[in-house]
């Protein structure tokens, strides 16, 4: 007999992929009510050990998608992190501490659990489908839609037409590959010995640390509870089912904790290749996460920047999807993404040659710098300073902003906490809402758009106006106060409106006098000529 067949399907946006990364996407769509499909080769979420840091900037997202308190009760929030030489000497360490984004700099998540929590979000939106066992073997597009071909766990052959699909399937994205996308490699490709202990004589001791040692790099971090993550580089003439041995994860775990005592949970051993796509768009067809981008062994990042993918790009298929914007739109989510992609891999390389250089003498002279850093307290604070530059994200020169480059635009907006008339201390972002916004600084909102053109066009976006008074005023009606005064400090009251985008990064700043020139400039953004 034949492939059974079922009539083709439609739906607005398919994502194929349900990790993280389309998990976030389903569930910020979700938030914009596009109805949408997740399609997903495997029965059900990840049960392998891989990204288990997580930053400042993914945890404001989640707040975003109103999943954050009941995750936040699986995370290990703040962790610092330290790095020590082959004989177990420190060279640097970065402690743990707020970032101004609002939240710990780094915490740690289990994947697994981290993923049940996002697909159990989907549960809200009665639009958003997840279908397991569906295993996606074609794509093709036209002018007007995309074509989606598979077989599901039955051996049915299932076709979805979508208006748009974003490939969220991994390194080896099936997506990527029907679409003829290229990748570059950054560099050679390294395996790592993954594994997830459940270890009670660390948990309250040991949060984070890199072993920068040219005889084993490695690293652990602290988990939730007991449970904590150790990877290890696989050495040449190495292989992968001797490092799979409990034996022989023990012996590389007797250096540093009560071997014996280990419960070993989870194991697997991860080919990592830093790659990025050389395009992020093909027609109606985007790719995002490790589709698009993977991160080099030990840089951390690739869950952080596959979340920023998906709040990069969600907010721009909305408006395309309702009719606000030119799908022209689309083609700023690679503008904006790929050369802050490229410059987290870059970084990161970097970051991995200081963990494992593998020539001794290397190691050697790396260790002098570290203790000459090490020596004084200003030369500490400088190369931490520097540490965290290097992570956070710069201004985007190019995109949906008007006039990038200037001030504040293209940055992501800071989260310190505001207070409200009822004296209660509440984070930024839960004032601005989800949508675009008009954050307006020490300027009545009325006299900040008295220009009806200006008014009607943020009020067709959606975009909420909120009325922040400076440091030490008493908040009236809907206003809030910036009670540390460092929103006053960022902004240096030049400009005192600021539009936000969803994503949160400044889209533009500007006086009343001119919220009509920047309301026209944002328009023709959106319709974003080539």
């Amino acid at each position: 007999m034949g492939q059974r067949q079922l009539a083709t399907e439609r739906a607005r946006v398919a994502i194929v992929g349900c990790g993280p990364v389309g998990l976030v996407l389903a569930n910020l769509l979700g938030t914009h009510g596009v109805p949408t499909l997740v399609l997903e080769r495997d029965p059900g979420t990840a049960e392998e050990p891989r990204a288990i840091g997580i930053a400042a900037e993914s945890l404001r997202e989640l707040r975003a998608l109103g999943l954050y308190d009941e995750i936040a009760l699986d995370l290990e929030l703040g962790i610092s992190v330290e790095y020590v030489n082959g004989r177990g000497r420190r060279l640097y360490e970065l402690a743990s501490g707020e970032s101004d984004v609002g939240g710990p700099r780094l915490s740690s998540f289990d994947r697994p659990v981290f993923e049940r929590q996002l697909l159990a979000g989907l549960d809200r939106f009665e639009y958003v489908e997840v279908r397991f066992e569906h295993t996606v073997e074609s794509v093709s597009q036209n002018s007007d839609a995309v074509h989606i071909k598979g077989i599901d766990a039955n051996g049915t052959v299932f076709e979805v037409e979508a208006e748009y699909l974003v490939g969220c399937d991994g390194s080896d994205s099936t997506v990527r590959e029907a679409i003829g996308i290229p990748s570059t490699s950054k560099a050679a490709p390294q395996r790592c010995l993954v594994i997830d202990v459940l270890d009670v004589a660390l948990m309250d001791d040991l949060p984070g640390r890199f072993f920068c040692n040219p005889a084993r790099p490695g690293m652990t971090l602290h988990e939730k509870g007991p449970r904590r993550r150790w990877e290890f580089l696989l050495l040449p003439g190495e292989t992968e089912e001797q490092l799979l041995e409990d034996r022989t994860i023990r012996r590389l775990l007797a250096p540093h904790t009560r071997a014996d005592h280990v419960e070993i949970e989870r194991k697997c051993i991860e080919t990592l290749e830093p790659i990025v796509a050389q395009s992020f768009r093909e027609g109606r067809v985007l790719i995002a996460g490790d589709a698009a981008h993977t991160m080099p062994v030990f840089c951390g990042r690739g869950l952080d920047s596959g979340l920023s993918d998906a709040w990069n790009l969600f907010w721009k298929l909305g408006l395309v999807l309702d009719g606000q914007a030119s799908e022209t739109l689309l083609d700023s989510y690679q503008v904006e993404r790929r050369p802050h992609v490229i410059r987290e891999i870059e970084w990161g390389m970097r970051l991995a040659e200081l963990i494992h250089p593998v020539p001794r003498i290397r190691a050697f002279i790396r260790d002098i710098c570290f203790f000459a850093i090490n020596a004084t307290r200003s030369g500490r604070r400088a190369f931490a300073d520097s540490m965290l530059r290097r992570m956070n994200e710069p201004a985007h020169e190019q995109g949906v902003f008007v006039a990038p480059g200037q001030s504040l635009v293209g940055k992501k907006l800071i989260q310190p906490q505001v207070r409200d008339q009822e004296m209660k201390l509440v984070p930024l972002d839960e004032k601005l809402g989800p949508g675009f916004a008009l954050l307006c600084y020490g300027i009545d909102p009325k006299l900040a758009l008295e220009d009806d053109g200006a008014r009607t066009f943020w009020a067709q976006l959606g975009a909420k106006t909120l009325h922040i008074v400076p440091r030490g005023i008493a908040p009236t009606g809907e206003s809030v106060e910036d009670v540390s005064g460092a929103l006053g400090e960022a902004i240096e009251r030049r400009f005192p409106i600021l539009a936000i985008r969803p994503d949160r990064l400044v889209a533009a700043v500007f006086e009343p006098g001119n919220a009509l020139e920047v309301a026209q400039a944002f328009r023709n953004l959106l319709k974003y000529p080539r």
